[in-house]
């Protein structure tokens, strides 16, 4: 609508909209004039937000549900504006809440659809429970009834534009009750805003049989949750409280299960718990049980925890261990001298985004997987994961192939059992809750050179899908197809172009070879980037190593409290922002500063890059929008993380590595990566990747790390998760 000026367009949507010709002229007081343009400029966001200004807000491939999206956020939201400006019954005060309010439920919906924390369809509900608050409202009566047909995440700035409503408290407990149940494990931080509803305190006993380390973080806040939580008579929520009364709380909740059942106490967990090797070895001797109790179809309280919290403390003996790299290897593994090699499995499987080749095996004979090996009494691989109840077996298999040791492992058991243990690898990949073990076999195909291993792999994953197929198991015919199709792709001729057209075609994806610079451009015609660096001495590395890569010549930077500002001043139009790498956890908060100046300039980056730590990508992954093109990820690039970017940009091509990045790698596939942009070229990585070969061929330290890192057409993973969400969808 422009200014002074409303069009009232009469509609109907029959499967298309159809605007009629005429129109209503309505003066619109300069007073309120603003809060038309800011409901403007959030119609022109949603519609722009597939990267073309069309009157068609595209939210799925389901045309009807677009034409609906657009009509609600269009139409419906126009009419709304007129009404508010014609009813003669609402005074300058009423008008300016009613438009400011509509303005605010737009704006939560497109900050909430750029995050991917909505389902963009539901915005047709949005609107008409806005307008039927509203009507409300007006009338004196409850918003109750309105808010059964949208979810949390859209009604909870929905209603307070209500705030004085006489349903305004019910209508936040419903949306409360409807959310809780159903996201536990992300409850616990909207638990503060609710206390006073009856319904609070099942929840924090609900969420303390799945999550108790978050109720263990609430319970010991100064905050009033922890008192609330405190209160809660649940004998569960009681036994955590008083872990929480520890002084070794976070270590000692992992042991919960133990704990109920009465085999430990805390007084005697608290004696193991303050040493660090105690601590790890009871913690693997506690994961086998919890392990056991899990394989019976039991559901250890504790599970979760453990894995943490064995993760967390694997990853500090392995960075110990990688950072000692350049010392003898009596110096550099001296801390797991006296580890057993199931507590060496452990690392292992805890390790792998981190974990050094030479770290995990060398020349030597001294890496964790050697030593393991070479500790076992029997020297058999098949009793050692008996004695670990193959708790995590087939990340382990994924990674011995990874690092080149499977023929090695398998080899020290009977063939008979390598073949079982090779079968099992394959098979109940659709049993699941998610795709990890299928994305590791997916993976593991890229890695495997033994041509007779490769054939069995093949068979096996074909008699799955023959088994599945009996069943009509729809996700396991999908899941092995897909395995099958990626091993043949695998294994046949040609160059690494002509496998990736191959499966892209087979897949029916867009290219995995290569990324159209058009493609990466914003409506304006520039590139943006956003780069993640963090406050650590690591981070601040990094970041100066980073900035080393724009000469003056080619790229003007501009330095900000919170972020630098990288721009072209030669090629295409490219702009960069950098957080700057601030103290923790000022980092964090720059990261957030950045992410809200973005967010006003209606700026949405289509190249992201991490540089970081494995335990900071959950921040850059939050703020990974889904305009993403090209995401870097470094070493961050294990099943999880890959989900969630895809997840938040289904065609986003990522770079990853299998160990801990080094910026010696890092810059060089950096500088390559802005050049091609710059001169406004496709992103081929297949190209790239050959150059950057040549460039690492004399490097002899640097060239086993580059071989590491992972480019977009060879992440067979990540082409994994892509097809697989792609078949679900049209089969959908």
């Amino acid at each position: 609508m422009k200014k002074f000026l409303i069009l009232v367009c009469l509609a109907a949507l029959q499967g298309t909209l159809v605007y009629a010709q005429g129109a209503q002229k309505v003066d619109i007081p300069i007073g309120r004039q603003g809060f038309h343009d800011n409901i403007d400029k959030e119609q022109t966001a949603a519609d722009k937000f597939d990267g073309k200004t069309d009157d068609m807000i595209k939210v799925s491939d389901d045309a009807t549900i677009n034409l609906q999206v657009t009509n609600a956020l269009i139409k419906q939201v126009n009419d709304l504006q007129v009404e508010i400006e014609l009813d003669t019954a609402l005074d300058h005060r009423l008008k300016i809440l009613y438009l400011s309010g509509l303005y605010t439920v737009l704006h939560d919906y497109n900050n909430k659809r750029a995050y991917h924390k909505i389902d963009p369809a539901e915005a047709p509900s949005i609107i008409e429970a806005y307008r039927d608050m509203m009507h409300a409202n007006i009338k004196g009566q409850s918003i109750l009834p309105m808010v059964k047909q949208v979810s949390f995440t859209a009604g909870e700035k929905l209603i307070e534009v209500f705030r004085d409503n006489p349903g305004y408290q019910e209508a936040r407990g419903m949306l409360f009750g409807k959310y809780a149940f159903q996201n536990l494990e992300t409850v616990m931080a909207e638990v503060g805003n609710y206390l006073d509803y009856p319904v609070t305190d099942s929840v924090v006993a609900a969420v303390a049989r799945k999550y108790p380390n978050q109720v263990l973080t609430y319970a010991t806040s100064y905050t009033p949750v922890a008192t609330a939580i405190k209160k809660n008579q649940d004998p569960v929520v009681q036994l955590i409280v008083k872990i929480g009364n520890s002084g070794q709380s976070t270590r000692i909740l992992p042991f919960i299960d133990e704990l109920i059942d009465g085999s430990m106490t805390i007084d005697s967990l608290e004696g193991i718990v303050s040493s660090d090797y105690p601590y790890f070895k009871q913690m693997v001797k506690t994961s086998i049980v919890l392990q056991q109790k899990k394989t019976n179809g039991e559901h250890p309280l504790g599970l979760k925890a453990m894995m943490e919290n064995m993760q967390a403390r694997s990853l500090r003996y392995i960075r110990e261990v990688n950072d000692l790299h350049e010392e003898p290897v009596n110096v550099r593994f001296r801390i797991v001298k006296d580890f057993t090699p199931e507590e060496l499995y452990y690392l292992i499987v805890n390790g792998q985004e981190e974990l050094y080749t030479s770290s995990y095996t060398n020349h030597s004979n001294a890496g964790l997987y050697d030593q393991m090996m070479a500790r076992m009494k029997p020297p058999r691989s098949d009793s050692l994961l008996m004695v670990v109840s193959f708790d995590r077996f087939k990340k382990f298999i994924a990674m011995a192939a990874g690092f080149n040791t499977l023929d090695n492992f398998l080899k020290s058991m009977a063939p008979e059992n390598a073949n079982y243990l090779m079968k099992k690898y394959v098979s109940n990949l659709e049993k699941t809750d998610d795709l990890e073990d299928a994305v590791d076999v997916a993976n593991s195909f890229g890695s495997i050179r033994d041509p007779k291993l490769l054939d069995f792999l093949r068979d096996e994953v074909k008699k799955n899908y023959v088994f599945v197929s009996r069943k009509n198991d729809k996700r396991g015919m999908v899941i092995y197809e897909l395995l099958s199709s990626l091993f043949e792709t695998q294994v046949s001729k040609g160059d690494d172009n002509a496998k990736a057209s191959d499966m892209a075609a087979k897949f029916k994806l867009p290219p995995v070879n290569y990324v159209d610079f058009n493609g990466l451009m914003s409506d304006s015609g520039r590139v943006y980037e956003q780069v993640f660096f963090y406050g650590d001495k690591d981070g601040q590395e990094s970041y100066a190593s980073f900035m080393t890569n724009f000469p003056s010549s080619e790229w003007h930077i501009s330095k900000g409290a919170s972020w630098t500002t990288i721009t072209s001043i030669k090629g295409k139009p490219v702009t960069i922002f950098a957080n700057l790498p601030l103290d923790e956890p000022q980092d964090k908060d720059a990261i957030q500063k950045l992410s809200d100046y973005l967010d006003e300039k209606d700026i949405h980056p289509t190249v992201f890059i991490h540089r970081g730590h494995s335990y900071h990508v959950n921040t850059t992954l939050d703020n990974l929008q889904s305009s993403a093109k090209i995401v870097v990820l470094g070493s961050c690039g294990g099943y999880h993380n890959l989900a969630v970017v895809l997840q938040k940009a289904p065609d986003a091509h990522i770079v990853s590595s299998k160990q801990v990045g080094t910026r010696f790698v890092n810059e060089p596939i950096i500088r390559s990566l802005e050049e091609v942009i710059r001169n406004g070229k496709n992103v081929d990585w297949v190209d790239m990747w050959a150059s950057l070969g040549r460039h690492f061929a004399g490097d002899a330290r640097n060239r086993e790390l580059f071989s590491d890192y992972v480019p977009p057409h060879k992440n067979l993973g990540a082409i994994f998760i892509k097809a697989y969400k792609q078949i679900m969808k049209e089969d959908k």
